[in-house]
């Protein structure tokens, strides 16, 4: 079974009927300007809980505008796929994926809005997402959104969507605002993503203080996944989460297989001293890789450099396939004729990789 992890829909393109919220918050549901909806697409609303500023760096309407027919006009004739089902359905078969991941593009909005509208946008793009995949519900796999600005709702919003929505996976913020992912707040979320079996998917956005000091989107884009995603891996192990929950199984995504090894080493280093301090380095009971190599999973990218290192120190139950179709960056439809086109893996360990690993992860 071809498994793919992580995939994107165009939710943006439809943001008046995936947030038409209720009250007493009917009135930030987004409203559109003009009739189209596509990637340049204006909404006016005030549910975006990024730096303004650093969102317009990050925009890049241009890669899927048709009249720019970047790469003969390819990927942006794809991205229909962000919304239709069908197309989507059939399109998958060029790889022979047989079952694939669901995220949304703007992550953020059903995330890390604040307080009872961050529950309530929650909560309805995870009841549009449902519908939307109707008919399909073998084939794509929707990630429930955890609303991550109410903290005391993520454990409750999880038990919805995993028993009345039928979802088998949640996402993880990499951090919200001042809060990091070993704070208390996430421990109610942590202990029923235990209980249910469901592992967490860290899916970077991009955006936050590392990255929204930069002017582009070329700039953004190469440090956004591994600055959103470094401090939730060292949050989640030097803060003692994975020893406090040790069933808790988190992917990553869209770092390579490569990124967590230099911050393996880099803990491990750190932790030779820190062990003689418990005042900073807490209960923890193994060194810090062996956290990772217990509770983490990490998505390869078909084209990256030899993986035989982080087969060996990951572990090669650990590393996961992604496409992340629709998107520019996608090696769709090559990512996985490219894992089995490579030298450094044999072919238990490509077919670990392609699905068996995703399987297992998600209790399939």
């Amino acid at each position: 079974m071809i498994i793919d992890l992580d995939s994107h829909l165009r939710e943006g393109y439809f943001m008046d009927e995936v947030f038409n919220l209720p009250e007493p918050y009917a009135r930030f549901t987004p409203q559109k300007s003009g009739e189209a909806r596509n990637h340049n697409t204006k909404w006016v609303h005030q549910l975006d809980p990024g730096d303004p500023q650093a969102r317009a760096a990050h925009r890049h309407p241009y890669i899927y505008d048709p009249k720019v027919n970047w790469r003969n006009g390819e990927i942006a004739a794809r991205q229909i796929a962000g919304h239709d089902m069908e197309f989507r359905f059939n399109d998958i078969k060029r790889e022979g994926i047989e079952k694939q991941v669901l995220f949304p593009t703007g992550i953020s909005v059903a995330t890390e809005n604040v307080g009872g509208l961050g529950l309530a946008c929650a909560q309805s793009y995870n009841n549009w997402v449902r519908k939307l995949i109707k008919g399909h519900e073998d084939t794509f796999l929707p990630v429930a959104m955890a609303p991550a600005g109410c903290p005391e709702e993520m454990a409750n919003e999880l038990r919805r969507c995993v028993k009345e929505l039928g979802f088998k996976v949640s996402h993880l913020v990499p951090y919200i605002g001042r809060r990091n992912l070993d704070h208390p707040a996430f421990y109610p979320y942590y202990q029923a993503a235990e209980e249910l079996g469901v592992p967490l998917f860290c899916h970077p956005n991009s955006n936050g203080e590392l990255t929204d000091r930069f002017d582009n989107f070329f700039k953004t884009h190469v440090l956004g996944r591994v600055m959103n995603c470094t401090p939730a891996l060292v949050a989640l192990v030097l803060g003692g989460v994975f020893e406090k929950f040790p069933k808790l199984k988190v992917a990553f995504f869209e770092c390579s297989a490569e990124w967590p090894l230099y911050w393996m080493h880099r803990m491990d280093d750190d932790w030779e001293w820190a062990k003689d301090f418990p005042q900073v380095s807490g209960d923890l009971k193994m060194a810090p890789s062996e956290y990772v190599k217990r509770n983490c999973y990490f998505t390869c990218e078909a084209d990256e450099g030899d993986m035989t290192q982080s087969l060996k120190e990951v572990g090669e139950d650990h590393i996961l396939m992604a496409t992340d179709y629709p998107h520019f960056d996608s090696e769709f439809p090559h990512t996985v004729s490219g894992i089995r086109e490579r030298k450094d893996l044999s072919a238990k360990q490509k077919d670990k990789i392609l699905g068996e690993n995703a399987a297992k992860l998600l209790n399939l």
